[in-house]
């Protein structure tokens, strides 16, 4: 029975060793920009935003500092902090939380950028300006 059996387990094992193995495709795994990419995208810029889960708008000022704010369409102000991390990513820690969230920026086809967390397109920057345009403090 085994040398019935092992024509076959050679098989398998020859194409698992040279066939590449791809995984369910995510957007987490999408070649997102790096991080001198990222901080010439974000750093001293004023971006529009957004949110796609309600579809609400906002604006985030990023300072040099790694200070950020956001004012929410409603007229809501978040404050924080952003950081890129070593996996190429863009990090915010809001004012009262423990944990960063972050997200792998890709650029899209409308001239804007997706930031995506967990492989989930959870918001996209829809303009970006150079400075505190709207002299966020």
């Amino acid at each position: 029975m085994l040398s019935r059996l092992m024509p076959a387990v050679f098989v398998i094992s020859f194409f698992s060793a040279t066939m590449p193995i791809y995984a369910a495709e995510s957007t987490e795994e999408l070649e997102g920009l790096d991080y001198y990419e990222l901080k010439d995208l974000v750093k001293d810029k004023t971006v529009d935003c957004r949110k796609e889960k309600d579809k609400s708008t906002c604006v985030n000022y990023f300072s040099p500092r790694g200070v950020l704010i956001q004012m929410r369409d409603n007229g809501d102000r978040k404050d924080g902090r952003w950081f890129l991390d070593d996996a190429d990513r863009l990090c915010i820690l809001w004012n009262g939380k423990i944990k960063p969230l972050c997200f792998t920026v890709t650029e899209n086809d409308a001239d804007g950028y997706d930031m995506i967390r967990k492989g989930k397109h959870k918001s996209t920057m829809l303009k970006i300006t150079d400075g505190n345009r709207d002299n966020l403090e």
